[in-house]
């Protein structure tokens, strides 16, 4: 019973080939109409045969799909809770924030802009000189 219920795609298409098959050559009605139902039906129990197949695998792919966004949900669930409650991210300190204005975040960035341009005309433009004590004698 379990061969049965295992193969039955297998059966119902092996089944029909031979009725069609005994339709064209055994008793010979419509011959040509027969042996091309019959093409058609081995046509179809291979494409069946690669349909499970390719079933398979575009489950197993969407599995794996599945698994890659829940492993993404489970490392990032504290910036995915921050972004729902309406918060912003930090990634600099990974902490959640609230939202800055954007006079705010123009503020911060022209500071930035403005202390990186004065220390690297410092680096270039100030020379400190060190003093050696052992160098004058």
């Amino acid at each position: 019973m379990n061969i049965f219920v295992k193969y039955l795609s297998h059966i119902i298409f092996a089944c029909a080939l031979g009725y069609f098959g005994l339709l064209a050559f055994v008793l010979e009605k419509d011959p040509m109409i027969n042996k091309m139902i019959m093409i058609m039906i081995g046509g179809f129990w291979i494409l069946w045969i690669f349909a499970k197949s390719f079933l398979k695998i575009v489950f197993a792919i969407a599995l794996l799909g599945a698994m890659l966004f829940a492993g993404y949900y489970v490392l990032h669930a504290e910036e995915l809770e921050c972004k729902r409650a309406g918060r912003e991210w930090n990634k600099e300190l990974k902490v959640c924030e609230d939202k800055k204005t954007v006079t705010e975040k123009l503020k911060n960035v022209v500071s930035d802009m403005v202390k990186s341009t004065f220390q690297k005309w410092k680096e270039d433009n100030i020379k400190v000189e060190q003093q050696g004590g052992d160098e004058e004698e």
